[in-house]
């Protein structure tokens, strides 16, 4: 099965299922709650099965996806265009983020990578040639990847976009992290939720992230 096929049945799927749902007796005597309930569980998110990253490698490199991504350990091709270095982002996000990527590149797009439209310069010719396994083993293939890094911390600049205090996170629109990360907008977790107190959108910092832990550990305001 194709990857547009599979978005055209998982399409189809959110037509039909309301009408059944909502067109049944049974619907209508429950209450609203319930039928919320029925439809949109809680807490619920798109999920991907787990996929083999050694497949997920070799559809990588199928598709030529190193022609404008590099991935810093493996042996392929140095890039011919700009993209994300790859190795950077494995830990960082679930095997759904890069699925996403994959299906939809502009949805989120570093702002140094955007094209004069403001969307993604990505090809979608992959769309139609993907199998849907190649499609999961490889989102699975990058969320695998990590950094070779012998540093225990990195240091980095940016600016505040938004704050969550009582969950300790914090989203930094930052610069390069050289050897770690690509200048991006990204949100972290902080050491501790007091550690975000006393910032605000639009701040200037300094910050240190543990590599293992992958969350910032120091936060300081740069003076004007």
């Amino acid at each position: 099965m194709s990857i547009q096929r599979y978005a055209s049945i998982c399409m189809l799927s959110c037509v039909l299922v309301p009408l059944n749902v909502y067109g049944s007796a049974a619907h209508e005597k429950k209450s609203p709650a319930q039928r919320a309930e029925s439809h949109h569980p809680d807490n619920w998110r798109f999920r991907i099965p787990k996929g083999d990253p050694i497949k997920g490698r070799s559809a990588f490199e199928k598709f030529e996806c190193y022609y404008c991504h590099e991935v810093k350990g493996e042996d392929f091709p140095y890039p011919a265009e700009s993209a994300p270095e790859l190795s950077q982002m494995g830990p960082l996000h679930p095997p759904e983020y890069f699925a996403e990527s994959i299906l939809h590149p502009s949805a989120v797009v570093p702002q140094r990578y955007r094209d004069v439209d403001g969307k993604s310069p990505m090809s979608m010719d992959h769309i139609v040639r993907m199998t849907l396994q190649e499609f999961i083993d490889i989102s699975s293939y990058l969320a695998s990847l990590k950094p070779n890094l012998a540093a225990k911390n990195v240091n980095g600049e940016g600016t505040v976009i938004a704050l969550t205090p009582g969950k300790g996170e914090i989203i930094l629109d930052h610069k390069e992290i050289v050897g770690f990360m690509d200048a991006m907008t990204m949100g972290y977790k902080t050491a501790s939720a007091q550690m975000v107190k006393g910032f605000k959108p639009g701040d200037k910092v300094r910050f240190t992230i543990d590599v293992d832990r992958r969350m910032i550990v120091d936060i300081k305001k740069i003076k004007p």
